[in-house]
C-alpha cells in the first residue's frame, strides 16, 4: 500500500523537483552531444544495440546527482549490469534511469528520443520526469509528474509547466495517431470492436518518447511489445498522471489489467536490482476507455508459414522418439 501521510507526500515533492532539474541537466548534455562524433560500443555481436559517450556520460551525472540528493535511495539504470548492480534486496525507494532512450536515432541525427527519470516506491510508480527534444526556444520540454499531482509541460527550467492530458475519446480515431512496434502488423491484428481505423501508425524508435506524446495528447495510445523497467517507467507514470491507464501484462499473468504496482509480490520478497533489471511485460498505454479496448482486442495473425514449420519440428520430434524407442 502507498503510504497517505503529510511526511510521504513532502517526500514525492521534493522527489519530482529533483527528477526536473535532472532532467533538464541530462537534456543539456544530449543537447550538447547531438550531431557531433561520438564514441560507440555495442552489446549485441550484430552491433544493433548501441551505447554512445552520450549515454554513459548522462548516467553518470544522473548517478552523481542522485547519490548525492538522496543516499540512502537505490538507483538501476541502463548502462549498469548485474556485476555493478550492489547485492541484496533493492531500497523503497528506486530511480529507474534511462540517460538515452533512442540511442540510434540519437546517432543518426534524428531528434527523436528521451531522457528518462523514473521512481518506485516499494514497486509502485510515484513520480518521473523526461526531457524531450521539441522545437521549442530552448530546444526541448521536459514532462514530469508525481503520484495524485498530474502531469505537467516545462518548456523552460524553473516553471513549472502546464497540465497536459491524454486523447479524449471513447474509440480509436482513424486519423489520430498511434505509436505500434515495428514488427506489430506482421504479428498481431485488431479485433472488430476496434474497427479497420485503429489509427496512423507512427514508430519512433523511442518507448519513453511515444508514452511522452501519448501522455501529452499527440498520440492517442501507444503499444509497447517488450519494454524493460528503464524503457517505460517515468513515460507510463506520466500517462496515468495525465489522466489515462496503462494496461499491462506482467510475468505469469494471462490477462491483461490496469498497472498499479511494477511488482506485486514486493511486500512479501523485495526484489534484488539483479532481478529488476531482468523484468520486462507488455503495456497499452491512452486514455481509460480506449486503452482497455485495445488491449481486450489483440488477436495474433495466422501466419501459414510458421504453423508448417512448427508442425514440422513436432513431426520431427516424434519420430526420432519412435526411432529411439524401436532401437
Amino acid at each position: 500500500m502507498f503510504a497517505d501521510s503529510q511526511t510521504f507526500q513532502e517526500q514525492l515533492q521534493e522527489i519530482e523537483s529533483a527528477a526536473v532539474a535532472l532532467a533538464w541537466g541530462a537534456g543539456q548534455i544530449l543537447s550538447d552531444q547531438f550531431g557531433r562524433q561520438l564514441s560507440i560500443e555495442y552489446k549485441d555481436k550484430n552491433q544493433l544495440d548501441p551505447v554512445t559517450s552520450a549515454d554513459k556520460a548522462t548516467q553518470e551525472y544522473l548517478v552523481r546527482e542522485i547519490t548525492r540528493l538522496f543516499p540512502s535511495h537505490g538507483i538501476l539504470g541502463e548502462e549498469g549490469s548485474d556485476e555493478t548492480d550492489p547485492p541484496g534486496p533493492a531500497p523503497d525507494f528506486l530511480w529507474v534511469l534511462d540517460p538515452l532512450d533512442g540511442t540510434t536515432n540519437f546517432l543518426n541525427g534524428l531528434p527523436v528520443y528521451a531522457s528518462s527519470i523514473g521512481v518506485l516506491h516499494r514497486g509502485k510508480p510515484v513520480a518521473g520526469a523526461l526531457y524531450i527534444p521539441w522545437p521549442s526556444p530552448g530546444g526541448g520540454f521536459v514532462l514530469h509528474c508525481r503520484r495524485d499531482g498530474g502531469a505537467r509541460f516545462a518548456r523552460a527550467e524553473g516553471e513549472a509547466g502546464e497540465q497536459v492530458s491524454v486523447y479524449a475519446s471513447d474509440k480509436p480515431v482513424g486519423n489520430r495517431l498511434i505509436g505500434l512496434p515495428g514488427f506489430f502488423v506482421q504479428t498481431t491484428k485488431f479485433g472488430k470492436p476496434v474497427g479497420r481505423n485503429p489509427g496512423e501508425l507512427r514508430t519512433t524508435g523511442s518507448i519513453a518518447y511515444e508514452l511522452a506524446m501519448t501522455a501529452c495528447g499527440v498520440m492517442q495510445y501507444a503499444i509497447i511489445g517488450a519494454p524493460r523497467m528503464w524503457d517505460m517507467l517515468a513515460g507510463a507514470i506520466a500517462v496515468q498522471e495525465a489522466g489515462g491507464t496503462v494496461m499491462a501484462k506482467l510475468k505469469g499473468e494471462k490477462q491483461w489489467r490496469p498497472m498499479d504496482s511494477l511488482v506485486p509480490t514486493w511486500e512479501q520478497n523485495s526484489p534484488t536490482l539483479k532481478e529488476l533489471r531482468q523484468w520486462v511485460a507488455p503495456l497499452v498505454a491512452g486514455n481509460q476507455q480506449v486503452a482497455p479496448l485495445i488491449a481486450h482486442n489483440m488477436k495474433r495473425r495466422f501466419r501459414p508459414v510458421a504453423m508448417v514449420r512448427q508442425v514440422g519440428r513436432r513431426v520431427s520430434q516424434k519420430l526420432k522418439g519412435s526411432q529411439k524407442r524401436g532401437s
